[in-house]
């Protein structure tokens, strides 16, 4: 009688026991018959739990077959979690280590054996294989549940032979910090009881086998020389295995006349394998008319379902690998019409979803949702060109805006051109990637011109504007440039004619109109002209009014004057090392600084930094030493300001040091400082000093002799300085006048 074939699509593992040739060669007979009793009642019970058939054994392999490919990927993690609990408990040579391939796809199913290609490339993905580990096949990873595994991509991998094609591994990700390893871990319960129901069939046959495989191993043995050792051994495990697989297996159901549940559950299911659901809900319709509807209907009616359902999730995922998401949704939207979608349904349609919104972050710039949403979706795999290139555009992003949190942004700004162009390209239309060119490109032609000057930079500048056809504004580009030509015109030893150079003024003139609404470049623009002036060595307060009107607007920039400074801060000596790490450092050095943003500066140290130099501003005048004259002076000022000229200690002496500055200074100290000093608290020895030093240069003035004689304002000043003394202290004004 010939043997009856038929087709089905199954899921085929293989496990072998890792290094177990080599263990036959040191260990006895009966102790390798109890590694594989160990080896046998330690998984039978696992395969038999994830429904598991075996089918045969191959040498120290088992060959095992499933209906569910997500059962069969399970089984192989909790055999593994199995025997690694038993390994943890026992000494190195007594442990047990598997490996387990696993493939899917039609194969030809005999009465006592399986066969087909997907049998042979899961028995050439074995080879691949590491100890202790579970390796898949694409054709597995698309049609398991990937919510219910942990997974991750290996390699792809080529089989031996001329036509042998590349093969996708995956493997099971034996991590026991991952929700869904510890939920499969956490929900397998064997039933050993549930074993006892199918081994009575195959235990005849183990015993048939066991007998058979003996004999022949006691001729062997009788008839091999020493030599031939290796050989016999690997015949005996081959023996030993099978008989213990047989002895502890699983029954073969069969030998009885089908009932006609039993014949329409094989008929549909071999119309199913042979992909034709139509013809199997025929069936069941021919079926349901001679019988009446009943559970086996039912089950079968849900897996003509699942069926269906798998085909259209595989043709979904076929789609998203060709890079068409939405025509996946499309496919699955036709299947299921309003209806509720099943849960592979959902996990593809989640997928495509994933895919669509990917997109869209990447547009908006959000490069960690889109990484985040595509490693939740996809793993660590890319089923598309198209989802690795938005990972790739995702991972130059975050590149840049790391680099944009550095000093690199400013000292390298290439590197942040060459991430966002090597992904986006220079033709890109991502306002976001735009906008990272922008800045890198800015950052260069200001190094550029601030080392080759102005007509070079700009050379490069037209050049950048014929590659990069998508900026939206070359203005700050441009004007980052014309700063650092500015610069380069003041320290050129070339350019004799300093801030007389009439380029000089144009450049400023520029820079300063585009930047004077824009609160962070107006920032860097001072911050540009503070360290300037630092290297020029002078003593004017360039930058102040930049920050001040900057800050007014947006009181955040203060505290990011390191970064904002970084592009132009430079190695300075002595005691202005520290110039440029922060804004109060800079503005207390402003302090010594009399011209250009004075009345800025002093502005700045009221609104942001009184309470913390206001000790350092009465420092200044303890013994008034010649060197802080000028820190004096606008310690004054601000303390005068503030209300605080009494904490001014020898307050004559103050005042007869600045007197020729109240006269003539033009702004650097007015009437209302000097004021301030008169409303303090003072003795009467201390008024007549006052008066008598008004009181001779009036008299000076009038009879025109002295240095101010030929000051035209200097009646009028000293004038209103006495009225403002005589006011200000009446008691002492009465007594001297009255004297």
């Amino acid at each position: 009688m010939s043997t009856q074939r038929s087709q089905k699509n199954l899921t085929v593992m293989f496990t072998d026991i890792s290094g177990f040739t080599k263990h036959t060669e040191t260990i006895s007979r009966e102790a390798l018959m109890s590694r594989l009793d160990t080896h046998n009642e330690l998984l039978m019970p696992v395969i038999a739990h994830f429904e598991g058939k075996i089918v045969k054994t191959i040498g120290d392999a088992f060959l095992i077959t499933f209906e569910s490919p997500t059962n069969a990927v399970q089984c192989g993690l909790f055999m593994q979690h199995t025997l690694r609990k038993y390994n943890a408990e026992k000494p190195e040579p007594e442990q047990i280590h598997i490996k387990v391939s696993i493939n899917s796809g039609e194969v030809t199913v005999t009465e006592n054996d399986v066969f087909g290609d997907p049998v042979n490339v899961a028995a050439k993905i074995e080879k691949a294989t590491n100890p202790d580990e579970i390796y898949f096949t694409e054709a597995v990873f698309l049609a398991m549940n990937k919510a219910e595994v942990p997974t991750s991509f290996v390699k792809a991998f080529r089989p031996k032979g001329a036509e042998s094609t590349e093969i996708k591994l995956y493997k099971v990700a034996m991590d026991e910090g991952d929700e869904r390893y510890q939920k499969v871990i956490r929900s397998t319960h064997i039933d050993k009881e549930k074993m006892k129901t199918r081994v009575l069939e195959l235990s005849n046959v183990a015993e048939k086998e066991f007998t058979r495989y003996q004999d022949t191993l006691d001729a062997l043995v009788e008839s091999q020389s020493s030599s031939s050792r290796t050989i016999v051994i690997a015949v005996i495990v081959a023996a030993l295995i099978l008989a213990g697989a047989l002895i502890a297996g699983f029954a073969i159901f069969g030998g009885s006349k089908d009932k006609p549940d039993e014949q329409l559950a094989r008929d549909v299911r071999a119309y199913l394998t042979s992909n034709k659901p139509d013809e199997a809900r025929g069936r069941i319709e021919t079926y349901i008319n001679e019988f009446g509807a009943d559970d086996t209907t039912t089950t079968l009616l849900n897996e003509i379902r699942d069926h269906e359902v798998l085909k259209v999730v595989a043709e979904a995922d076929r789609l998203i690998e060709q890079g068409q998401p939405e025509n996946a949704r499309s496919k699955i939207k036709e299947y299921f019409g309003a209806g509720d979608l099943t849960a592979p349904a959902r996990q593809a349609m989640g997928r495509v979803e994933a895919y669509l919104q990917a997109r869209d972050l990447i547009k908006d710039g959000k490069a960690k949702e889109t990484n985040d949403l595509l490693a939740t979706a996809f793993g660590d795999t890319n089923p598309s060109s198209e989802i690795k290139r938005l990972r790739e555009q995702a991972d130059a992003l975050n590149a840049a805006a790391a680099l944009m949190r550095s000093e690199e942004r400013f000292a390298e700004p290439m590197r942040m051109y060459g991430a966002i162009t090597g992904a986006f390209g220079e033709d890109t239309t991502n306002q976001t990637a735009l906008q990272y060119i922008e800045e890198a490109l800015a950052n260069e032609l200001y190094r550029d011109a601030k080392s080759n000057g102005y007509d070079v930079a700009n050379a490069n500048y037209e050049a950048y504007r014929k590659r990069v056809t998508n900026l939206a504004s070359w203005a700050w580009v441009n004007t980052h440039m014309k700063m650092g030509a500015m610069w380069q015109l003041l320290t050129d030893p070339k350019n004799r004619s300093g801030r007389d150079n009439r380029n000089y003024w144009e450049l400023r003139g520029d820079v300063a109109d585009y930047v004077k609404n824009k609160p962070e470049k107006l920032y860097r623009f001072g911050c540009m002209e503070f360290m300037l002036a630092r290297v020029l060595w002078q003593s004017v307060c360039d930058g102040a009014d930049s920050w001040l009107a900057a800050v007014s607007v947006d009181p955040s920039l203060s505290a990011r004057h390191s970064d904002l400074m970084s592009c132009y801060r430079v190695t300075l000596n002595s005691e202005r090392s520290e110039l440029g790490r922060d804004l109060k450092t800079d503005v207390k050095y402003l302090l010594g600084c009399f011209t250009g943003g004075l009345i800025q500066m002093r502005d700045l140290v009221k609104k942001l930094f009184y309470n913390d130099l206001r000790e350092t501003m009465v420092s200044y005048f303890g013994g008034m030493d010649p060197e802080l004259e000028t820190e004096r002076m606008n310690a004054l000022a601000i303390l005068s300001e503030m209300g605080d000229a009494a904490l001014i200690p020898d307050r004559f002496a103050v005042f007869r040091e600045q007197f020729d500055t109240f006269i003539t200074s033009g702004g650097r100290l007015e009437r209302y400082h000097s004021k301030a000093l008169f409303e303090a608290e003072m003795s009467y020895d201390d008024y007549k000093e006052f008066r008598r030093l008004i009181d001779s240069t009036i008299e000076d003035v009038n009879n025109k002799t002295g240095k101010f004689s030929s000051y035209t304002r200097a009646r009028e000043v000293l004038q209103g300085m006495l009225e403002d003394l005589r006011l200000a202290q009446p008691q002492h004004t009465a007594q001297y006048d009255g004297g």
